[in-house]
């Protein structure tokens, strides 16, 4: 029988056998984080939609009106904060990366009671933050170009994140001003922010960038298009050659909804939502 251990800070423990959980092993999984008010999951069918794409792509068989139930229940009882789900495979007898089939999908849920509406106001049932001065900065780290099947979904192998994370703490550390980055793709489009997804102003007109080569396919920016806070908003390529023409830009995601940015690489933006 295979024995587990861990070495950290120069200390050999004996350990659980987690090494043979997909997730952790190989990251086999996506994730969504849900906001929860008033005992509501916000925006629960867009979820349940995303949610349905990534098991199909994932060939795993859930029932998700039945998951729902069970979410929109642990909602009620903690009254607003998050909900967090990964979704992964279960262990299997086949060894290596491979997989057997379609399975049963394995749900892990954290549940994470916060007041994180106090102050916050709602507009279509989109949380928008207050309108306070905030900047974003150009970040260097880059974000792969992921295969067509993968385009879009939450991976839990989330390293270009991590990364880009990093790289923004960095910048945060000599100006705490700095509220989040605007990430690139390796093809020197702009495509997010290190935690959310973002709309930007031309004119007198909202885009978001396409995440179809990178980038996730955030609940909450559909449920901003949808909306139609921002007007007609259309997709479109966000390139080096707009930054200097942006007069207005804002952060999605779906806990925090919309949070407007008043500053761009130092420059400030004439045009702030809210």
């Amino acid at each position: 029988m295979a024995k587990f251990y861990q070495y950290f800070n120069r200390t050999l423990v004996a350990s659980d056998d987690r090494m043979d959980d997909r997730a952790f092993a190989f990251g086999d999984g996506f994730f969504s984080t849900i906001g929860v008010r008033q005992g509501q999951i916000l925006f629960a069918q867009l979820h349940h939609i995303r949610i349905t794409h990534g098991l199909t792509i994932f060939k795993l068989n859930l029932d998700v009106d039945e998951m729902m139930t069970c979410l929109s229940k642990l909602a009620h009882q903690m009254t607003e904060g998050i909900i967090k789900i990964i979704i992964t495979r279960p262990r299997q007898s086949m060894r290596g990366y491979g997989f057997l089939s379609v399975q049963p999908a394995q749900v892990l849920i954290k549940v994470m009671p916060l007041a994180i509406y106090q102050g916050v106001s709602f507009i279509k049932g989109v949380p928008i933050q207050p309108t306070i001065p905030r900047q974003m900065v150009c970040l260097t780290h880059k974000l792969s170009h992921r295969p067509p099947h993968l385009a879009g979904i939450k991976l839990i192998g989330a390293t270009e994140q991590i990364f880009a994370h990093a790289e923004l703490l960095y910048h945060q550390s000599m100006d705490d001003g700095i509220l989040d980055g605007l990430v690139g793709n390796v093809h020197g489009e702009w495509i997010c922010a290190t935690m959310g997804n973002v709309f930007y102003r031309l004119g007198q007109n909202w885009y978001t960038p396409l995440v179809d080569k990178s980038g996730v396919l955030g609940v909450m920016r559909c449920a901003v298009i949808q909306s139609g806070l921002l007007g007609d908003v259309k997709e479109r390529l966000f390139t080096n050659a707009d930054l200097d023409f942006v007069n207005g830009l804002i952060t999605t995601n779906a806990v925090r909804g919309i949070t407007a940015m008043s500053m761009l690489n130092g420059r400030q933006l004439t045009h702030l939502f809210g």
